[in-house]
């Protein structure tokens, strides 16, 4: 495990895609949270997605019904995450949506997830 490099200026940096194996996907009630070392500054970084709302494609599934990974992978795939390790690295913006080093990934689905 790389340890979080908290010297690394705040930049706008897009990381393309990301393989959905670098993250653990869970789900509680509404909501699935994606959780993983940012790529860049490899501090732990947590993004919650709702369900049933624009931004999740609109997806709508029984609150208590168990999630699949296969429904995981559905809710975030082509869903843009930002670096939210809460650290807030040199030249962080005053104001920024999300305290991180402001690298943004995608995730690509895990082979056989369906999606």
């Amino acid at each position: 495990m790389t340890a979080h490099d908290l010297d690394l200026s705040y930049v706008q940096l897009d990381l393309g895609v990301r393989d959905e194996s670098e993250f653990r996907l869970t789900s509680v009630s509404s909501t699935v949270a994606v959780t993983g070392p940012c790529p860049r500054c490899h501090g732990t970084s947590t993004t919650d997605f709702p369900l049933g709302v624009v931004g999740s494609k609109g997806m709508q599934w029984r609150r208590d019904k168990q999630l699949t990974p296969a429904t995981r992978s559905a809710v975030v795939a082509d869903e843009v995450l930002y670096c939210e390790c809460g650290f807030g690295h040199p030249e962080l913006p005053e104001g920024a949506l999300f305290v991180g080093c402001g690298a943004y990934w995608r995730i690509k689905p895990a082979p056989g997830s369906g999606t």
